[in-house]
């Protein structure tokens, strides 16, 4: 891991609740304000779990908070996780690369006509590749 997680009161609430009603471990916590969404990174294998049946767990604590709920499923692998973020949106490719001043960059090739929700997507979750991987650019290929 790239950065120490730093987690606020309201955050762990969150998490604890989350964990409490789907049984999932939760990683972290990401609070977007402006979309009036939460979105939980989840241990590894737990995805599905977090979920419920039918997208259940989602709709129950989504009704309960009155906000959007994503599941992200976390791995150790800087590219599996990519590969989680963007699902079910395929990438054709994905790697990382070091430039000379020693800045880790991540090139992405996405199928072509889910490039918009790509940019968008990207958009939301660069911070958590940095967090996670101390990967400092994303560039789309």
């Amino acid at each position: 891991m790239a950065n120490k997680i730093k987690l606020s009161i309201e955050d762990i609430g969150l998490i604890t609740s989350f964990e409490n009603l789907t049984g999932a471990s939760v990683k972290d916590c990401i609070v977007d304000k402006e979309k009036d969404k939460i979105t939980f990174i989840v241990a590894e294998g737990q995805a599905g779990i977090a979920i419920g049946k039918g997208g259940m767990n989602i709709k129950r604590f989504s009704e309960k908070l009155k906000k959007k709920i994503e599941v992200l499923e976390f791995s150790s692998d800087p590219l599996k996780f990519v590969a989680n973020i963007f699902r079910p949106i395929k990438l054709k490719n994905a790697y990382i690369a070091e430039k000379s001043d020693g800045t880790k960059v991540l090139y992405v090739s996405p199928v072509r006509d889910k490039l918009g929700m790509i940019k968008a997507k990207l958009k939301s979750t660069r911070g958590l590749i940095k967090k996670y991987f101390g990967i400092d650019e994303v560039v789309l290929q």
